[in-house]
């Protein structure tokens, strides 16, 4: 059973109290981490300064969960999994800031620590955290350092300019050419590195829409996809007709627009996803990037639409999974990763593929993919699907794993392609 949802119409809160929200959701009302963020930014009214520090907080505080577990398992009487929730939440966002945030002093942490205490239902436990949290900063790890690596770095393409010009207005920042030594071939596309993500997205270029903020894996995705497709279709058809299922924030359809864009090809370009909220960033990245004909829907994929049966020569399909590629970029995802989760995700992602393959004409392509390396997620289930769909051919398939060294996603794509008629409709 979740927990009672913690929300508060007080904005006169501190940061503390923020993080405390955010985490609680996260932890004990699996709620995503980054959507939660993003809803205290929208509902209370936070300083620029203080929104960096709460999503600074709350990231690394999953980012260090267990390290910081293990500290709480030592010093406090009563272990973490007996904890009352808001007590174990304090001693999480208190811990982290007592070892990773020297510039936090360590009395302010306490005493924040202890006033939140005193408003919850288990106040009277106020001077058992106090005792517990003094202890643990009098004997404080000197030498932890914060391995906090979200969005310190980014890959990105640049679009709607020259290169050169683009790349003249960042010379101050650290940008590379993609450095995985010929691992990833790209043929239509050139991709960029910066460890100063940032500094990036305030740049002209980046507000003026000049540039898209794109994984390596994704990106490539985009290039292979198109690759194949420049060896089916000529430039004498009608226009290619292409529908993104899963869309949002919408890097693969914008991709792939613009390269069909700078080829002097036309195209009906479609871009779905389940809720407003996500349909909103698409089409604040269309808006961004001056794109003028491209739809943008709302709609749940799992559901069949008979008008589009047939439709589409490309459909993509980036379905849910459990991000188990992308665990440096959303650290929570760690804290839901079980059996029965990803169970059900996988029976979502075939729910997803089975309809889907009613929109592709034939000789189109389907491209499914996820940023997950399980075998459940992705080869086992387009092995079931080809079982059951002798109309596909597997034309491509490729499984990118996530490393330091290459730092992109951990990702999985493979390209599906009608070779017979399927007049099947999805039930």
């Amino acid at each position: 059973m979740a927990a009672e949802e913690m929300t508060n119409s007080d904005n006169s809160k501190n940061v503390r109290e923020y993080s405390f929200e955010i985490l609680y959701n996260v932890i004990f009302n699996d709620k995503l981490l980054n959507n939660e963020i993003e809803r205290v930014y929208q509902t209370y009214d936070i300083s620029d300064n203080d929104k960096s520090y709460i999503k600074k907080e709350c990231t690394g505080v999953i980012e260090n969960i267990e390290s910081i577990d293990t500290i709480i398992n030592e010093y406090s009487k009563v272990k973490t999994n007996k904890l009352k929730h808001e007590i174990l939440i304090v001693f999480r966002i208190s811990v982290y800031e007592i070892l990773y945030l020297d510039k936090v002093p360590e009395y302010a942490t306490i005493n924040e620590a202890v006033n939140i205490i005193k408003t919850k239902k288990c106040r009277n436990l106020s001077g058992y955290v106090n005792a517990t949290l003094k202890n643990i900063a009098k004997n404080k790890t000197k030498n932890k350092e914060n391995n906090n690596n979200l969005n310190k770095y980014c890959y990105f393409k640049i679009v709607n300019n020259d290169d050169a010009l683009t790349l003249n207005e960042l010379n101050n920042l650290h940008i590379n050419y993609y450095p995985y030594d010929g691992k990833l071939l790209f043929k239509h596309t050139n991709i960029y590195y910066t460890d100063s993500y940032k500094n990036i997205i305030n740049t002209n270029s980046f507000k003026n829409g000049n540039i898209i903020i794109q994984d390596a894996s994704s990106a490539y995705l985009v290039d292979k996809l198109y690759d194949l497709i420049s060896e089916e279709y000529d430039s004498c058809q009608d226009e290619i007709k292409i529908l993104d299922t899963c869309s949002s924030p919408g890097g693969k359809i914008i991709s792939l627009y613009f390269l069909f864009n700078n080829d002097n090809r036309d195209g009906y370009f479609e871009a779905r996803d389940i809720s407003e909220y996500k349909t909103n960033i698409i089409s604040e990245n269309i808006k961004r990037l001056k794109i003028k004909n491209m739809q943008v829907k709302a709609y749940d994929a799992t559901n069949y639409i008979k008008d589009d049966f047939e439709k589409y020569d490309i459909v993509l399909c980036d379905v849910p999974c459990s991000g188990t590629g992308v665990i440096n970029k959303k650290p929570d995802i760690k804290l839901r990763i079980n059996d029965s989760k990803t169970k059900s995700l996988k029976t979502i992602q075939q729910n997803i593929l089975n309809v889907s393959k009613n929109y592709v004409k034939l000789g189109g392509i389907i491209s499914y993919s996820t940023c997950t390396e399980t075998k459940e997620e992705n080869e086992d289930n387009i092995n079931e699907f080809m079982d059951k769909n002798p109309s596909f051919e597997k034309i491509y398939e490729k499984k990118i794993l996530s490393n330091d060294d290459n730092k992109a996603d951990g990702f999985y794509m493979c390209f599906l392609k009608k070779i017979n008629e399927h007049k099947k409709l999805y039930n």
